[in-house]
């Protein structure tokens, strides 16, 4: 008992000492418990994935070569670090081979793409949704006259980036070890050979120089243009902040002149279709050129990669006669968001439309902002749907932006075309 008293009195002489102790001790403790939990999690991964490598192949079929486009960069620069650890050693394990290209910017992603000639089964993406956004430009540059043939190539996306849309939607929510669990379910998805079509957007200039053409750029997640989406692009100029950076942001932006407050523009749109005559013929007149972009290597790439569509409706015989008619809308707000709706089952491929308010106080743009960082959802409210867009923005200064995936574009009139089932992403079984 008298040793008990003297531990005490001590701990209470020097309780500052013993403060820092025992959190250096609970830190210590949880860390501990986290590093367990990941071994064996990844313990219990490489025997399920093992049986996979384990499997007989026949002589006549290739093993499974992936390519990883991978952006060392992305979370923080650790981007690489995590692959390596988490993901690289279940593919390996399932007797899949690997080619890691490193990134060093946007362009470079969709050039090595382009130029890609080596045969692959599958392009994985480890990075954010910029790198996802890239590599699809890339893709669909690829094969411009011939979208199916994008469409055969699956695309694997590890969610190693900052923000990561399209996996936030696959993979299911965990308690613990979110990151970890989230990046083995993608990686599992690639070696299960788990996959489904989504939409993507094309978006191009309306005023184009034709001597020197800017090529359009493609996005599964959406468009961007207002306040909110300039003061989340500034997050990282407050990296001294800490982990409170997202918060800071809108405290030091919301007063600021140089954000753009007023949104105004004159939207065409075409309202959505289930399918018609004219969408068939638009659709076959993008796939004439089956054969223009093939390379050597196509004979030899599996039959199981064909994707057929289990829709057997005949649409050239559907008439709508409101297909491809545009309707004008004038605009005012603080936000616009266009964006797929690949989040949900629709009855017809779509595109989504939100604005925000037409004018905000400071507070609630925080107070908004702040939302928007902890839930993942702009605030605004949803105006119409629609198919293809055309956008002419009242353009104040050079230096407004706006986003495509989160990544920033110069702000000017654009074309939004939608691309229904265009993509073909791997996913876990439980949302195929």
């Amino acid at each position: 008992m008298a040793k008990v008293l003297t531990l005490l009195k001590t701990i209470r002489n020097n309780w500052k000492k013993s403060v820092v102790g025992a959190a250096a001790f609970s830190y210590g403790i949880s860390y501990g418990k986290q590093a367990y939990d990941t071994e064996q999690l990844m313990r219990q991964c490489c025997e399920q994935v093992v049986q996979y490598g384990d499997g007989s192949c026949l002589t006549n079929i290739r093993p499974r070569h992936v390519t990883v486009i991978l952006n060392p960069a992305a979370k923080k620069r650790k981007a690489k670090k995590l692959f390596q650890k988490y993901c690289e050693p279940l593919l390996h394990l399932a007797g899949i081979s690997v080619t890691v290209i490193d990134t060093q910017s946007g362009s470079h992603a969709r050039n090595t793409i382009m130029n890609l000639e080596t045969p692959t089964d599958a392009i994985i993406v480890a990075g954010g949704d910029g790198t996802l956004s890239d590599v699809i430009t890339g893709l669909m540059r690829k094969y411009e006259h011939n979208l199916h043939s994008a469409k055969q190539c699956p695309i694997g996306v590890l969610p190693l980036g900052n923000t990561n849309t399209i996996a936030s939607i696959f993979y299911r929510g965990y308690e613990d070890l979110i990151d970890v669990h989230h990046m083995i379910d993608a990686t599992m998805a690639i070696v299960k050979n788990s996959f489904k079509s989504v939409d993507a957007i094309e978006i191009k200039l309306l005023t184009n120089d034709p001597e020197d053409p800017i090529k359009p750029v493609y996005a599964v997640g959406g468009i961007e243009w207002g306040a909110w989406s300039d003061t989340h692009a500034r997050i990282d100029k407050y990296w001294y902040w800490g982990s409170l950076r997202k918060y800071a942001a809108y405290v030091f932006n919301g007063y600021k002149s140089n954000l753009t407050w007023k949104c105004n523009a004159l939207m065409k749109y075409t309202n959505p279709c289930k399918g018609c005559s004219c969408c068939y013929s638009k659709d076959l007149s993008y796939n004439q050129f089956t054969n223009s972009n093939r390379r050597w290597w196509h004979t030899f790439l599996p039959k199981q990669q064909t994707f057929v569509s289990d829709n057997h409706v005949d649409y050239s015989k559907v008439v709508n006669e409101d297909c491809g008619i545009f309707h004008e809308m004038p605009i005012s707000t603080t936000q616009l968001s266009i964006k797929t709706e690949n989040v949900s089952v629709q009855s017809m491929p779509l595109l989504k439309m939100t604005l925000g308010p037409e004018n905000i106080s400071y507070a609630k743009f925080v107070e908004k902002g702040w939302k928007q960082e902890r839930d993942n959802e702009l605030p605004t409210k949803l105006i119409l749907d629609a198919k293809d867009i055309e956008l002419y923005p009242e353009i104040m200064n050079e230096n407004q932006m706006f986003y495509i995936d989160r990544e920033e574009y110069e702000l000017k009139p654009i074309q939004i075309r939608l691309l229904p089932q265009s993509v073909t992403i791997f996913c876990p079984e439980l949302n195929s």
